[in-house]
């Protein structure tokens, strides 16, 4: 129980840095050390993404729900006088398939931040708006293309 406890406050103090810890340290230059020793663990571990950080998480979160369940640890009888005989088993089921749902989740999560690749805005424009507006198709083009040279510039600086 107290590796689960240890796991979880690990879970909170890594999302809170991914989410709002990062930003407030990286103003001070006393923490400056730390970043040039955490950057490559981050980049490593999930790309220095919020939104990958957080699909790991949700999988991990589903492998330690699944082998609970399997131990034993996670017991319904408290709410199974609240549920019908008739919609037992599918509790059950739904109850058995969460951890699975939960690292599918998160590995679903990951593939589509993986899959995008340009901000928000130029993903949210309908293809009418493209084809109707030549500035919009423009400024959807110089995206794609700066995104292309991008990826191209860092994958050649990491070659050399």
């Amino acid at each position: 129980m107290k590796v689960l406890a240890i796991l979880a406050l690990l879970g909170v103090v890594l999302t809170w840095y991914a989410i709002w810890g990062r930003e407030i340290l990286k103003r001070s230059p006393w923490f400056q050390p730390l970043f040039d020793w955490i950057e490559p663990w981050e980049v490593t571990l999930y790309k220095k993404s919020q939104t990958i950080l957080f699909a790991r998480l949700k999988m991990i979160s589903g492998v330690v729900l699944m082998v609970l369940t399997q131990a034993g640890t996670i017991d319904l009888t408290p709410i199974m006088p609240l549920v019908p005989d008739a919609y037992e088993p599918y509790l059950r089921i739904a109850f058995n398939l969460l951890p699975l749902v939960l690292t599918l989740m998160g590995a679903v999560d990951e593939k589509l931040r993986n899959a995008t690749t340009l901000p928000i805005e130029v993903v949210a424009v309908t293809d009418k708006d493209v084809a109707e507006n030549p500035k919009v198709a423009a400024a959807v083009e110089t995206a794609v293309a700066a995104k292309a040279e991008a990826v191209a510039a860092v994958q050649e600086a990491k070659a050399t």
